[in-house]
């Protein structure tokens, strides 16, 4: 019997064949899609007409020369950047905190919890009408204290604060559980030893704690970063992109120029650019996750 690789025919072709229920569904739904959207790319399309034509790089060339694109990037990488930290830090802050105290522990963990549960959607509602400028409760706090109610949702310096506000405050929730999970997992050996060294505070952070709870740390940056750069929801809910486009990321203004503006073949263009982004992040974050595990 003809054999491949140490293998027979008959032995490649089942695996093939048990292969198929999960090969399928990926090139009819992730493949042949991108394989297209990178076509579309390079033409005029419309989304509406049958036809269209070939404009080479042009799409490509006049995302890099718009002002506007230029403000989406700034906008991601800002977004991306103050939705990422902050939730690790005050997350491991708090499982540290956590971690010393017993009583009602699990059910704090499990209320907080729910943020990452909860439906974007349902969450950015609720936020809607907390940051409401007329019937809003922090802006009633603010009156109660003799400020001017302040427009959250209007004003070009105050809704990306919103908008990330409210995407911390849905990370939390499993930023807490699995740093706290993975805190309860450390071993008190070697806590008692370098607590015998005089090993405390900074230097018990530095050179116990984190390197214990380093997959998580790497685990929860990666999910983090990625899914920031793909925020629609919270967006859509909160600002629409407003105001003046000073909470455009660029997934939402993929949205805003494939659907609303049909220009179907310069959004194929951005998608492309978008792809590129998030492999060379992922790039970037599976080397600095070598040499922190290495460390």
């Amino acid at each position: 019997m003809i054999r491949l690789k140490g293998r027979s025919v008959k032995e490649n072709l089942w695996s093939l064949a048990l292969l198929l229920p999960v090969l399928i569904p990926l090139v009819v739904f992730w493949i042949y899609p991108m394989i297209k959207t990178f076509h579309i790319s390079f033409t005029d399309w419309n989304y509406i007409s049958p036809t269209y034509e070939y404009v080479k790089l042009d799409n490509y060339g006049d995302l890099l020369g718009d002002s506007f694109f230029l403000k989406v990037l700034i906008n991601t990488l800002v977004f991306t950047i103050f939705t990422v930290v902050p939730p690790i830090v005050i997350g491991l802050l708090v499982a540290i905190r956590l971690s010393k105290i017993k009583a009602l522990r699990t059910l704090f963990v499990a209320t907080i919890f729910s943020s990452w549960l909860t439906p974007t959607v349902i969450v950015s509602m609720v936020w809607v009408s907390i940051f409401d400028k007329d019937t809003g409760i922090v802006n009633t706090i603010l009156q109660a204290i003799g400020i001017q109610p302040v427009m959250w949702l209007g004003g070009e310096s105050t809704a990306m604060f919103v908008v990330i506000l409210v995407t911390v405050w849905k990370y939390l929730g499993i930023a807490i559980l699995l740093l706290t999970s993975a805190l309860a997992k450390s071993d008190p050996e070697v806590e008692k030893a370098n607590a015998l060294d005089g090993g405390k505070g900074l230097r018990k952070l530095m050179k116990i704690t984190l390197p214990a709870i380093s997959p998580i740390l790497i685990f929860l940056f990666i999910l983090f970063t990625l899914d920031s750069l793909k925020a629609y929801d919270q967006i859509y809910i909160l600002t629409q992109g407003g105001p003046a486009g000073a909470t455009s990321t660029i997934l939402y203004y993929f949205y805003v120029l494939a659907f609303q503006w049909y220009e179907t073949g310069s959004a194929s263009a951005l998608a492309i650019m978008f792809l590129v982004i998030c492999l060379l992040i992922s790039a970037l974050n599976y080397f600095i996750s070598k040499l922190f595990v290495k460390k």
